[in-house]
């Protein structure tokens, strides 16, 4: 089953403040009918893991009800999961709440195809912004190339798309060395596509 991982980040609360949750990896559409684990973390201030919490996953499809599915703890710290099918019709709208106050995450509306049906890799700069959102960045980071649905505690400085370089944005993301920015542990493939997207690039297809 295909796992991703999620960073949310949440408005503040009587119990601490804000909260981030962090997942691994999304897929660029998804298969109706299929399975799929949501794996992700919730981390208060964005840094510190938070075990002992009570996620839910909500699924829906179009303007349809959303479907609460409670997410399990796994045995890595402040890890959570939750399974959940396709639906037969897109878009999928799926949104995590982190269990920790108010906070909650936003995915952008997901593709769903059918059965036996794939699509064209994403553009780098268009798999970036899925992953921008996915990762949490827009919480703490306003880019109104985003155009995300979420809560915007605005922590670090604006990356608006085409203001920053490719090779800066690698060496932030992958090396925060910061008290506030933690290292979500991306891969190359993720990192590059965030990159493109805070870039400006439109360059050629993930090959996901």
């Amino acid at each position: 089953m295909l796992k991703f991982a999620t960073i949310l980040v949440g408005g503040l609360s009587a119990m601490g403040g804000w909260a981030v949750v962090t997942v691994m990896d999304v897929p660029e559409y998804f298969v109706a009918g299929q399975q799929y684990t949501i794996e992700f973390q919730v981390r208060q201030h964005g840094r510190t893991l938070l075990n002992g919490l009570q996620p839910e996953l909500l699924v829906g499809a179009g303007s349809g009800r959303k479907e609460t599915i409670p997410a399990v703890p796994r045995p890595a710290t402040g890890t959570y999961a939750a399974t959940f099918t396709a639906p037969s019709t897109g878009p999928l709208l799926l949104t995590i709440k982190s269990g920790w106050g108010s906070s909650e995450l936003n995915l952008l509306p997901q593709i769903v195809v059918a059965t036996g049906t794939k699509r064209p890799a994403m553009g780098a700069a268009d798999r970036g912004r899925m992953l921008f959102v996915a990762k949490g960045c827009t919480i703490c980071h306003a880019s109104a190339d985003a155009s995300d649905d979420n809560n915007h505690l605005k922590v670090g400085p604006d990356l608006d798309g085409g203001r920053l370089t490719r090779q800066y944005v690698l060496q932030k993301i992958t090396n925060p060395a910061s008290q506030i920015m933690p290292d979500l542990g991306l891969s190359d493939a993720e990192a590059a596509a965030i990159a493109a997207f805070l870039s400006g690039e439109r360059g050629a297809a993930t090959g996901r």
